[in-house]
C-alpha cells in the first residue's frame, strides 16, 4: 500500500489506539467486576459497573468508558487516513464511530442503578438510546468493513475476519435481551467482536507499513 508518510503514520496509531481501546474495556471490566460485590460477567451488563451509585461508578466512567470512547474515535481518524479510500470504508468508519461515541455517552449519562427501572430517568434513556444504536449498526458495519477489505492489497484474511466478526456480533446483538440470564455473555460477545476486528485491522495496517506494501 503505497502510502505518504501522514498515511504511514495514521497507519501505526490506529494499531496502537485500537489495541489501547481494547485494554481499558478489558481491564475496566475485569478490574470493576472483581471489586463490585455479587456482580456476574454472565447475566449483568457491562453498563451496570458505571451505574448511578454502583461502587465503581466513577472509576468505570472516568477510566472506562471515556478514554475508551476517545481511543476508538482516534482509530477510526487515523484508520479514515490509512485505509484505501472507498465508500464502503468510509460508512463503516461512520457506524464505527457512531459506536465509539456510545462509550461517551455512557461516561456521561450512566443507567440507572441496575441498569434495568421500572422507571427510566432521563440519563437512563439517553444511555440506552446511544448504546441500543451503536449495538443495532455493529452487524452492519462490521459487515461493511469485510466487504471493503477485500478490495484492500493483501488483506482477505482481514475480510473473512470481519465476516466472523459480523456473525458474531448478530449473535451478540439478537440474543440481548434484558430479560436473559446471559445478556452479560450476549454483551460482551458483542463488543468482543467490534473492538478484536478494530485490532486486527489496525494489526494490518500497521504489517503494511512495516512491509513497506
Amino acid at each position: 500500500m503505497a502510502q505518504p508518510w501522514l498515511s504511514q503514520r495514521a497507519a501505526k496509531l490506529s494499531a496502537v489506539t485500537a489495541l489501547a481501546c481494547f485494554v481499558v474495556m478489558a481491564l475496566t471490566v475485569v478490574v470493576a467486576g472483581a471489586l463490585t460485590p455479587g456482580y456476574s460477567h454472565v447475566s449483568q451488563y457491562i453498563s451496570e459497573l458505571g451505574a448511578r451509585g454502583a461502587p465503581q461508578e466513577w472509576g468505570v466512567r472516568l477510566a472506562g468508558f471515556l478514554p475508551a470512547g476517545i481511543l476508538l474515535l482516534a482509530f477510526c481518524s487515523f484508520a479514515y487516513a490509512a485505509l484505501p479510500r472507498s465508500s464502503g470504508t468510509t460508512l463503516a468508519l461512520v457506524g464505527l464511530a457512531l459506536y465509539a461515541a456510545g462509550y461517551l455517552v455512557a461516561a456521561a449519562y450512566p443507567c440507572d442503578l441496575g441498569c434495568r427501572p421500572d422507571k427510566p430517568t432521563a440519563s437512563q434513556l439517553i444511555h440506552n438510546a446511544a448504546g441500543l444504536l451503536g449495538y443495532l449498526l455493529a452487524p452492519a458495519f462490521l459487515l461493511t468493513f469485510a466487504r471493503a477489505a477485500r478490495t484492500w492489497p493483501g488483506a482477505g484474511h482481514l475480510a473473512v475476519a470481519g465476516y466472523a466478526a459480523a456473525g458474531l456480533a448478530l449473535v451478540g446483538l439478537l440474543t440481548l435481551s434484558p430479560t436473559s440470564s446471559t445478556a452479560g455473555l450476549s454483551q460482551r460477545l458483542l463488543e468482543f467482536a467490534v473492538l478484536g476486528w478494530a485490532v486486527y485491522c489496525g494489526r494490518y495496517l500497521s504489517s503494511q507499513v512495516a512491509s513497506g506494501a
